[in-house]
């Protein structure tokens, strides 16, 4: 039985559900819960998975949840499945049967390759269906906004218009077009502005070749910068914090929550942006000080922001968010539906369960 060490969060635990036999009922009918609205039969697709890769089912599946746990758990590991914790020459010594690193993404810089080579551990990475589709509601939000859909959505008669405060008047099609017959202003192109990513990690590699294409600038920011490589290759520009918000005409939040970035965009970094800019964000709510971000709402500072993740879910009626006809608020689907979810641990697995049928021969 092959002893398996996964990274613990809540997405990488599907990993104990499909391949552990010991998994708790509990747990596998919370996953067949939190799958049921997109896949009705759970069970049969789990069966499914495990007949594909007998290689690795069933197998033993120790979730860990920091670096020290990760070490303490590596003398008898055949393979790691990571997303953040760190696999290096120390790693792999405390690992002397360990064949396969999968890290949960195609970002592995928390991972040495020269190690692993060294070590003839194979190093596989997965890109995500998941972060694929956090990356087009990004840039959805981008599009919405700078179109005004969240004003405009149904004002198509005379009498939503006027209601909305708009004069459609007619033209004179005798020498002009009739287009935009509600008059609506403002309405604004994404080519040309400059989208500001805060963070550059698997979501915003995702965001950026997408923001390109529509003929926009792209900025970064994050912690440790790009090679000036990869830099020009993913053709993105590194900026200090401040500048990142002066800058952008788009500001999308793509950080992790936690004690360090909890009310990173504050009062301080919202008066940055340009008056009229624009912010959005698919990560957690509470990275934005909502007091900063309604503030800057209510003064016209920002035209808009666009939010898939909510400070209490789901929200309440008297959500002060939902006053604003220049708010786009869903709520947090952004990488639906649960198949990317379910289909990248598929694929991932089939991937692992190659290597080991290659080895084996």
């Amino acid at each position: 039985m092959p002893v398996i060490v996964v990274e613990d969060d809540r997405v990488l635990r599907q990993i104990q559900v499909l391949l552990d036999p010991n998994t708790s009922d509990e747990r596998l009918s919370a996953f067949a819960n939190y799958a049921s609205h997109d896949l009705t039969d759970f069970i049969g697709w789990r069966d499914a998975v495990r007949a594909s890769v007998p290689e690795l089912f069933p197998s033993q599946v120790r979730l860990v949840i920091d670096q020290e746990e990760l070490e303490q758990q590596l003398s008898d590991a055949d393979i790691v499945i990571v997303e953040s914790l760190h696999i290096g020459e120390s790693q792999l010594a405390l690992a002397p049967k360990m064949v396969l690193v999968q890290n949960f993404g195609v970002v592995t810089e928390n991972i040495d390759h020269a190690a692993c080579t060294a070590r003839g551990v194979t190093l596989k990475t997965l890109r995500r269906r998941t972060n694929m589709a956090l990356a087009e509601h990004t840039l959805m939000f981008m599009l919405n906004l700078a179109k005004r859909f969240a004003l405009i959505n149904g004002l198509v008669t005379s009498q939503r218009l006027l209601e909305a405060g708009f004069a459609p008047l007619p033209y004179d099609k005798r020498h002009t077009a009739s287009a935009n017959f509600g008059r609506i202003p403002n309405l604004q192109l994404l080519r040309h502005k400059t989208l500001g990513l805060l963070g550059y990690g698997e979501i915003s590699r995702e965001v950026a070749p997408l923001a390109r294409a529509f003929g926009m600038k792209v900025l970064y920011n994050k912690r440790n910068r790009l090679s000036a490589t990869a830099e020009q290759t993913e053709g993105v520009e590194y900026c200090d914090f401040d500048s990142l918000f002066e800058r952008a005409d788009f500001l999308s939040v793509h950080v992790a929550s936690n004690e360090e970035t909890r009310h990173l965009v504050n009062h301080a970094a919202l008066s940055r942006m340009k008056p009229g800019g624009f912010l959005v964000n698919t990560s957690r709510a509470e990275i934005v000080d909502l007091e900063a971000l309604l503030t800057a709402l209510k003064s016209g500072h920002l035209a808009g922001a666009a939010f898939d993740v909510l400070y209490q879910e789901p929200t309440t009626e008297d959500d002060p968010l939902l006053e604003f006809n220049n708010v786009l608020l869903t709520p947090h689907l952004a990488g639906a539906s649960r198949l990317n979810g379910l289909t990248d641990a598929q694929d991932m697995l089939q991937g692992i369960a190659e290597v080991l049928r290659l080895t084996a021969k």
